[in-house]
Order: C-alpha cells, then structure tokens, then sequence
C-alpha cells in the first residue's frame, strides 16, 4: 500500500515537472536582437551593400549611443556621489575626482550624440538605396 502511494505521488511530481519545462520552452517566443560586435560593424562599414545591412548598421549605432547614454549617466551619479561625500585625500591628484568624471560624462554626451547622428544618416542612406528611382 504504501509503496503504492509512493510511486504514484513520484509519477504525479514527475509529469508536474515535465509539463512545467514544455511550458517554459515556448517555440513562438521573440528570437533576442541580433547584436554586431564593433568588429562586424567595422566590417560592414566597408562592404554594406544592401538597405537592410545598412540598417544593421544603424542600429549599432543606435545601441552604441545607448550604451554612451548609460555610461554618461553612471559617470553623473558618480560625481553627484563625490560632491555629497568628497574624498578625504584628494591631494594626489592634480584635480578634484568629480571634475574627472564630469569631463567623462561630457565626452559620453558627445559620444552618443554622435552615433545618434550616425544612426539617423544611416538610416536615410538605407531608405533611399530602397526607394526605387
């Protein structure tokens, strides 16, 4: 009797578990967004033939300008952090640190705006490639 019961509570936890790992693996999920490693940009820079590479590489634009806005604002919080709470010794340096990482922010900005501008040239560059004339 016991063992009975014990093989069927093992099966029920056994059909539970598969049944939860076929639902997890859901064939009609969104395959992720296919990044480009700067290699591959630089790559396609040279050689970007057709409107959809180049759009390929306005999106690398866009997700590096992402990714400057987001150092950008890390660099912010950084010296928003050195104003509240200065360093003790800041005498080896030859300026204060907050100013360091405001000139990193401010290089960041112009980094991303920059791949912004890119990106929205390359983008019309690909429109007009698919436009026919």
């Amino acid at each position: 009797m016991k063992t009975t019961i014990f093989t069927a509570l093992i099966m029920i936890a056994l059909f539970g578990t598969g049944a939860a790992q076929v639902s997890q693996s859901n064939p009609t999920a969104p395959l992720p967004a296919k990044h480009l490693t700067r290699k591959q940009a630089a790559h396609l820079v040279n050689t970007a033939n057709t409107p959809e590479e180049h759009r390929e590489l306005a999106q690398y634009f866009r997700q590096e300008a992402e990714r400057r806005r987001n150092k950008e604002q890390y660099y912010m919080e950084v010296v928003a952090t050195y104003r509240l709470h200065p360093p003790r010794v800041d005498s080896y340096r030859n300026s204060p640190t907050q100013d360091r990482y405001g000139q990193l922010a401010e290089e960041a900005r112009a980094e991303a705006s920059a791949d912004d501008r890119r990106a929205f040239l390359q983008e019309r560059f690909a429109e007009g490639l698919a436009t026919p004339k």
